[in-house]
């Protein structure tokens, strides 16, 4: 049994075959695989991936970062999902984390109900696991017949589907990397729409971001669907796909009236023709999604450890008043 840290990238470069080999035996978000948190690694970034070896052979993997004396998951800001990568039910990096005092320095957001991560800190005394947004999951049938798939609605639900989609002559384009270039002028002129429009900051969808995306792009694991109204991009998804499970993460849209919902519910429609497939809408239950996809809509948790319960308790009430503060700013704002 051995336990190595690395925090240099050259060094986590190397672990990259090992890595997606025990990667590609679970069933893991996109947000675990290598490319993803590889490339996720910036110049100050403090990587701290733990990993976990039996008999020569890597068994499991904490893809961590130290950011503010937390250990956090790598990029948890962009990452819907996250949790280790394990096929071992030992212990052996709790107990680790437990001896070099790190154990009291966990904040993992992101989880399933089910995640490893759960499961494996349960003999950490102090800490919670507490509820922090849902996620929604959509499964559909294949149909050539849109939205007749859609069993769980009634008929007038049905029809507001085809009206989203009769509201814009419009067309879309799907970019896969065995095709298609990857769109990055298209990209960032929709994002500097969606700036200027006020929609997000100047912050969103920066260089960084940017080109993770097009590294996962090019990996095969994410495409890209645009739509087109007029000779113009209108909106665009970035969208992760395995098999036919399709995972939207970032959406940009212009100005137009319901462009997104434009976007999301043609992409469906024109997947569903061809085969069945589960969409799955990502962190956030905004209510567009669930009035007009009416997806199945399911928690995600956040675990935090603490070195005493007083710490605990003081978090603990730090955060509720956070939260009937930004309440009451939403309210009077």
């Amino acid at each position: 049994m051995e336990i190595k840290v690395f925090n240099n990238k050259e060094n986590i470069q190397l672990l990259k075959v090992d890595w997606e080999m025990l990667f590609d035996k679970g069933n893991y978000s996109f947000f675990q695989s290598f490319t993803y948190c590889y490339n996720s690694i910036l110049k100050q970034s403090k990587p701290f991936i733990i990993c976990y070896y039996e008999d020569g052979k890597l068994v499991e993997i904490w893809p961590l970062e130290l950011k503010k004396n937390k250990l956090i998951f790598i990029n948890d800001t962009h990452a819907d999902f996250c949790d280790i990568i394990s096929e071992t039910d030992s212990l052996t990096i709790i107990n680790f984390l437990k001896e070099n005092k790190l154990a009291s320095q966990l904040r993992l957001k992101n989880l399933k109900k089910d995640s490893i991560t759960i499961k494996k800190t349960g003999s950490i005394k102090v800490k919670d696991v507490s509820f922090i947004l849902n996620y929604s999951l959509l499964k559909l049938e294949k149909s050539d017949n849109f939205p007749s798939n859609f069993n769980h609605f009634v008929y007038r639900q049905k029809r507001r589907l085809k009206r989203i989609l009769k509201k814009y002559n419009h067309k879309t384009v799907l970019y896969e990397i065995e095709s298609s270039k990857f769109p990055i002028q298209k990209i960032k002129k929709l994002r500097k729409q969606m700036i200027e429009l006020e929609f997000r900051n100047n912050n969103f969808l920066d260089e960084d971001l940017i080109s993770l995306i097009e590294k996962l792009y090019t990996s095969g694991s994410l495409i890209v669907n645009e739509v087109v109204v007029d000779n113009n991009t209108t909106a665009i998804s970035f969208i992760f796909k395995k098999n036919y499970y399709y995972s939207f993460w970032i959406d940009l849209f212009n100005d137009q009236k319901m462009m997104n919902l434009v976007n999301n519910t043609a992409f469906i429609k024109e997947i569903t023709k061809e085969n069945s497939a589960s969409f799955n809408f990502g962190r956030g239950d905004y209510s567009y999604k669930i009035k007009n996809f009416g997806p199945e809509v399911i928690p995600l948790f956040e675990l935090n450890t603490y070195s005493t319960e007083v710490e605990k308790y003081l978090s603990l009430f730090l955060k509720s008043v956070q939260l009937v503060l930004k309440k009451l700013y939403k309210k009077f704002r």
